[in-house]
């Protein structure tokens, strides 16, 4: 086994003088470049997986009901996240790979953090399958849920087998971590038009077949899990768009040293698991929040209620995905220079096209769903306008979750995260118990995102851009830390930037 290079004890945020070198890259591909190629590709996509989406909705209208709808693609959107899912680890793969890309981080590190990130989230996937498994044999999810008529026993079976296909996935979801870190963000929205297509035909051989039809709930995952190997491929075994090609880039950055491996690796996957809890707790927190109004809906209202915010939300996430996918462009540029300039720009920007898409969606949304479903099931206009409040209200945001990406800055995110979840959940089951119905999860998610993240957010956000950069500041004294054994780059002296423990800011 080849020997690793020293992980040492640092702030994780800790940046050399190079950022004359290494504006340059920056520079030949602007962030509106690629902001506008990403947009542009997933608004050029879009009408081909938002096809692909309503017609599998509408089929399966027609093939379940109107009432088994909304918890069949409740279940089939549990591994919604499974691109991303690599419960925050990620966060700090794609900052390296975004570090090393232009000449911050050291490859031979980056290399040894993604293959201890994955192992990681390969044990992790083994707990959560064995835990999946376990609630479906006990009966879990039929006894919390309530199951409409016709579906039968089969939900815990097809609910537990969804579960177990997310969590065996975890590994690989560090792929998209990976290709975003190398800026290639744009090549993401392109392979995602596998989901929609694939789930379709899927849809389609399951009716053919004349399954029971909770069996349709497996096709998105399925189809998921594909794109998510391709990806996997790409990031890792391509030589050039993934870390092979990274490699070859900074192949004279790499300086190999012996070590402890046993020892070290425990200290390494103990920081990785440190580092990584705040990004998990944002995550996870936004990504419940974002999907809590079928949950919500599912256990306190009625079924009808559910299938009508299902339907809804199916032309809501491809629109707010144009958005999610173009700010993404906007992280490994922060994580480089978090730029006043940038900032401004690109809060101004995303303000703008949240009040375009919400626009569009207000008005196409009603007759969109009213063709798909032959009029069989259509939003109200109460579920539609609170949607579109949300929409505004989440792309006010995504200029924030971008920048606030060290770990500081994640700890944040994950304050903000999680008081979301603690205003929206309550927030819908009062609507609910008010008479909104099927409109109280987006009234609740407009006003909880404008509330704990966009205020807040942006406070924190606008105080980072106007500290002056650390690495033109002059270095402050500091007693040397005993046994640093530093990495070494072209016979200068540098040190690990990753995996490690959080050093308060004076």
């Amino acid at each position: 086994m080849e020997p690793e290079p020293t992980v040492t004890a640092q702030r994780a945020d800790t940046v050399r003088p190079e950022r004359a070198e290494s504006a340059e890259p920056l520079k030949q591909r602007s962030w509106t470049t690629m902001l506008l190629r990403t947009a542009g590709m997933r608004a050029a996509v879009l009408p081909i997986s938002g096809a692909c989406a309503l017609t599998s909705a509408g089929l399966t209208v027609q093939y379940a009901g109107v009432l088994a709808f909304g918890f069949i693609i409740m279940i089939a959107q549990l591994q919604i996240a499974l691109p991303f899912a690599d419960l925050g680890l990620g966060a700090a793969v794609a900052r390296a790979v975004a570090r090393a890309g232009k000449g911050r981080e050291s490859v031979a590190e980056v290399r040894i953090l993604v293959r201890r990130t994955a192992l990681v989230l390969g044990a992790v996937g083994v707990g959560g399958t064995a835990a999946a498994t376990l609630a479906g044999v006990c009966g879990l999810w039929s006894t919390f849920f309530r199951v409409p008529d016709g579906l039968g026993p089969q939900v815990d079976l097809v609910m537990s087998l969804v579960l177990c296909i997310f969590f065996m996935g975890l590994p690989m979801g560090l792929a998209a971590r990976v290709l975003m870190g190398r800026d290639r963000t744009d090549l993401l929205v392109l392979l995602g038009l596998i989901p929609p297509i694939g789930n379709l035909l899927l849809v389609l051989l399951l009716v053919e077949l004349e399954v029971a039809s909770i069996w349709l709930a497996v096709g998105l995952p399925l189809s998921t899990v594909t794109y998510v190997a391709i990806c996997a491929s790409l990031a890792f075994l391509h030589p050039r768009i993934g870390l092979k090609g990274l490699y070859a880039e900074r192949a004279d950055d790499q300086r190999e040293h012996s070590v402890a491996s046993e020892q070290r690796f425990f200290v390494a996957v103990r920081l990785i698991l440190i580092g990584g809890l705040p990004v998990l707790l944002a995550m996870a927190g936004r990504a419940l929040s974002e999907q809590h109004g079928r949950l919500v809906l599912a256990r306190v209202a009625t079924a009808a209620d559910v299938s009508e915010y299902a339907m809804a939300l199916q032309l809501y996430m491809p629109v707010y995905s144009v958005l999610f996918m173009s700010a993404m462009v906007l992280w490994p540029r922060f994580a480089v220079d978090p730029d006043i300039g940038l900032w401004r720009r690109a809060n101004a920007m995303f303000f703008g096209l949240g009040l375009a898409a919400a626009m569009g969606f207000a008005l196409l949304t009603r007759p969109v769903s009213n063709l798909v479903t032959g009029g069989d099931l259509v939003p109200s206009w109460g579920v539609v306008l609170g949607m579109s409040a949300a929409l505004v209200a989440q792309s006010m945001y995504l200029t924030q979750a971008n920048l606030l990406t060290d770990r500081r800055g994640f700890w944040r995110q994950a304050a903000m995260s999680l008081a979301l979840l603690a205003l929206v959940v309550p927030g819908t089951i009062l609507g609910v118990r008010l008479g909104l119905g099927a409109a109280a999860p987006g009234i609740s998610m407009a006003i909880g995102v404008l509330a704990a993240e966009v205020i807040p957010g942006l406070i924190m956000a606008h105080r980072k851009v106007s500290r002056p950069p650390q690495d033109l500041a002059p270095p402050a004294a500091e007693p040397a830390p005993t046994q640093r054994n530093p990495v070494q780059s072209k016979g200068n002296h540098r040190e690990s930037s990753v995996l490690q423990p959080v050093r308060p800011h004076s």
